[in-house]
Formats: structure tokens, sequence, C-alpha cells
């Protein structure tokens, strides 16, 4: 590809980030902030490094690319969108969940409307080579009847120092989203949404512990969820036909159960790319740079589903 492309970050994600574009050889600007991370993504990776304030760069107009990807700390992920909206940037794929509220998200779809910015949301589980072995599953046994998730967070494993206390109070949105996205980009967002909240267990997330919940999308399919962060557990999302049931349970794999069997067996499928590179990202950006919109998650589609992730969590009931 013959594209030019700024990439804000220098932490795990800008890494993976850089090993894609570099596969897709997209011409890569890495900004980072400090000297000292920019030199050690400088000696293993060979691309142009800038470190320092990013609004300087923005100032620069003649020297600004088309595309641009966010991937700076969640709390600042809204901060630095706007800013590259305001430059004129005209492409941009941020890492979920660009805002933690409701009113973050609304400014950055009104802005970027305003500005006639293209905003998507980096979740790379919808470009999963399992969660497509799923889609052409169920097209072909009738579509989808029912489904189930469970967003089960290992809390006793989270450094709560790595975090500001704005994302803990929010981590539902802060990280449980990419289940819930898959699932409503599977199956719909809700129509109708029964949530129940309770648990005190984890006291840097005030809203609960214990997640359970019901309901009906819009494409019509019936939902229930359940997630313990209290309990053991782990993300999985379990799809039914009228042929089959189908397990994305380490997301990562599909496996299958057929009708008058209780054998679940994987999906036999290959899953190369998502060996070679972080699962589902290679195919995320490739779509990003070829404006194949059909599953990447645009601003407005997060705007419209945030308000469940709210009611989920309970940060807003």
């Amino acid at each position: 590809m013959n594209k030019s492309c700024w990439l804000i970050g220098a932490g795990y994600m800008a890494e993976e980030y850089i090993k894609v574009l570099e596969a897709l050889k997209i011409d890569v600007k890495v900004i980072t902030r400090g000297e000292k991370r920019a030199a050690v993504l400088a000696s293993k990776y060979n691309v142009d490094i800038s470190w320092g304030n990013l609004n300087s760069l923005l100032s620069e107009k003649s020297n600004l690319p088309d595309y641009a990807i966010v991937a700076v700390s969640i709390d600042e992920l809204c901060g630095v969108v706007l800013n590259l909206i305001d430059a004129g940037i005209k492409y941009i794929l941020v890492e979920k969940p660009v805002g933690l509220t409701q009113i973050e998200i609304d400014r950055v779809a009104s802005f970027s409307k305003k500005k006639k910015v293209e905003i998507y949301v980096a979740y790379n589980r919808r470009f999963y080579s399992s969660v497509n072995f799923l889609k052409k599953a169920v097209d072909e046994d009738g579509g989808i009847t029912s489904i189930n998730f469970e967003f089960t967070e290992w809390v006793h494993t989270i450094d709560t120092n790595k975090f500001p206390p704005p994302v803990l109070n929010k981590f539902l949105i802060a990280n449980s989203t990419h289940v819930i996205d898959t699932v409503f980009f599977l199956a719909g967002r809700p129509k109708v949404l029964s949530s129940f909240i309770s648990g005190d267990g984890v006291e840097w997330h005030k809203t609960g512990s214990v997640f359970v919940g019901s309901g009906i999308t819009e494409n019509d399919i019936l939902f229930s969820y359940s997630s313990n962060w209290e309990a053991p557990g782990r993300w999985g999302i379990e799809v039914c036909t009228n042929k089959r049931k189908y397990y994305l349970r380490p997301m990562e794999r599909l496996s299958v159960q057929e009708k008058g069997s209780v054998q679940i067996k994987e999906y036999e499928e290959d899953y190369s790319i998502d060996e070679k590179f972080k699962p589902g990202l290679i195919n995320m950006v490739n779509a990003f740079f070829n404006k194949n919109s059909e599953s990447l998650c645009t601003i407005n589609e997060h705007q419209l589903n945030f308000q469940f992730y709210d009611r989920i969590a309970g940060y807003k009931l």
C-alpha cells in the first residue's frame, strides 16, 4: 500500500501495530512523548520515530498524513483524537473505548461529523479468524437463534497501580466491551435489555462485580449474559442456531457442537494469520486503510452501543 500513517503511542499495542504496518508496507511515523521509549522502539523496528509534543507536530499542517492510529493510554484517548480531528487528519483508528463516558463519545462523534473525519474504534475481535468462521457458519445454518456471553474479568491479576481511578471505575467499558461489542456485531445491539448488578468485593469498581442480564436484539435474537468478577470465569460467547451450537471460548478459537451430541469439537480451519500477528489486528488495519467499513466499528455505531455498556455495568441505570 502506498499510504502513510502516524501512529500515536509507544506502548505494547503500538508495537503490535508497528509489526502489522510493516507487513502491509505502510509508511508509518511513530509519535511518542518520551525519548526513552522512542529509543527502545528505534532499536527494534525500522520506522521513523518522533518524540515530543504532539500538538507541535500537528501545527505543521503541510506534513500531516491522511491516516492516524491512536494507541495511547485509555485516559488520554479522547483528548488526542479531538486534537487530530481539529488538525484535519481525515481517517482515524483509535483504540477502545475512545472515552469513558457517553459525553466524551458524543463529543468525538459530533466533532468528527462537523469536520468530516472518519473515526473507527479498534475492536479487533471483530476480525478474529474464529469470528469470521462463525459468521459464515451461522449464515449457512440459517442464522443465530440465541446467544449467551460472559465477560468475567480476572480482577485478582489486575495491577491497579497501572490504571488511574477513572479507568478502574469504568473497567467494564475500558476492557470488557471487547466481548460485548463482538456480541452486538454478531447479533445486533439490544432493543430490550434487563440488567441486574450486585457484589461489592471489587473496591475499585463501585457499581458492582456481578452482572446478569438478558434481552432481545434489534435482529430479534434472544440473548443473555452472566459475569462474576469475584468468581472463576473467562471471556466467552456461545451462539445457537437451529442446527448447531458454537463456542468462542477462548475467543481466538471456534468450537462446535452438533445437534444430538454432547461432544464439542474444535472447528478445523486455518488460524495462521492470528498466530503470526496479534489476533484480528492485521485484518482490521487492512480494512481501515482500504476504507472497508463493513466490519469496522464506526464512532456512530460505538455511540449507539455505549448506552448499553453503561446500563450493563450499572454506570447509568
